[in-house]
C-alpha cells in the first residue's frame, strides 16, 4: 500500500500530466478551431455592417423618393389641370363648329323649303286661275258663241291650208 504522501505525489503527477494533455491538446486543437470561429465571427460582423449599410443606403432613397413625394403629386396634379382644361376647350371649339354647321345646314333646308312653298303656291295660285278663268269663260259662254267660235276656228284653219272632211 501507498502512504498518503506517496498517493498526494502520485495523484499530483497524474494531476499534471493530465493538465499538461488537456492544455497541449487545447492549444494543438483549440487554437486554430477558436481562429477560425473567431474569423466566422468577424465575417459575419463584416457581412452585417455592408448589411445595414446597404439597408440605410435604400433606406436614404425611399426618404428622398418620399421627400420628392410632394413635388411629383404637384406637378402631376398640374399636367392634368392643365388637359382637362385643353380637352375642355377642344370640346368647346367642337360644339361650336357643330353649332355653326347645323345652323347652316338648317338655314339652307329652311331657304330649300321656303323655295319649295312658293313653288307650290305659284302652282296653286296658276292652276287656280286658270279654272277661275274656264268659269268665267264657260259663265259667258253661250251656244250662239261657240258656234261662231267653231266656224271662226274652221275658218282660220281653212285660210291656213288645212282642210276638213273633204
Amino acid at each position: 500500500m501507498m502512504t498518503p504522501r506517496e498517493t498526494i505525489l502520485f495523484e499530483t503527477v497524474n494531476f499534471l500530466i493530465l493538465a499538461g494533455g488537456l492544455g497541449w491538446l487545447i492549444v494543438k486543437q483549440g487554437g486554430p478551431a477558436l481562429a477560425s470561429r473567431s474569423k466566422e465571427i468577424a465575417e459575419g460582423l463584416a457581412s452585417g455592417e455592408l448589411a445595414k449599410s446597404e439597408a440605410d443606403a435604400r433606406a436614404a432613397q425611399v426618404q428622398a423618393r418620399l421627400a420628392n413625394l410632394d413635388t411629383e403629386v404637384s406637378a402631376i396634379r398640374t399636367s392634368a389641370k392643365e388637359e382637362r382644361e385643353r380637352e375642355a376647350d377642344r370640346i368647346r371649339r367642337d360644339a361650336q363648329a357643330d353649332i355653326i354647321r347645323i345652323h347652316h345646314q338648317a338655314e339652307l333646308e329652311i331657304e330649300s323649303a321656303g323655295k319649295m312653298a312658293q313653288r307650290e303656291v305659284r302652282q296653286a295660285a296658276a292652276r287656280l286661275a286658270v279654272e277661275l278663268a274656264e268659269r268665267k269663260v264657260r259663265a259667258r259662254m253661250s251656244p250662239e258663241m261657240q258656234s261662231a267660235l267653231l266656224q271662226g276656228f274652221l275658218a282660220d284653219l281653212s285660210r291656213g291650208g288645212i282642210q276638213l272632211g273633204e
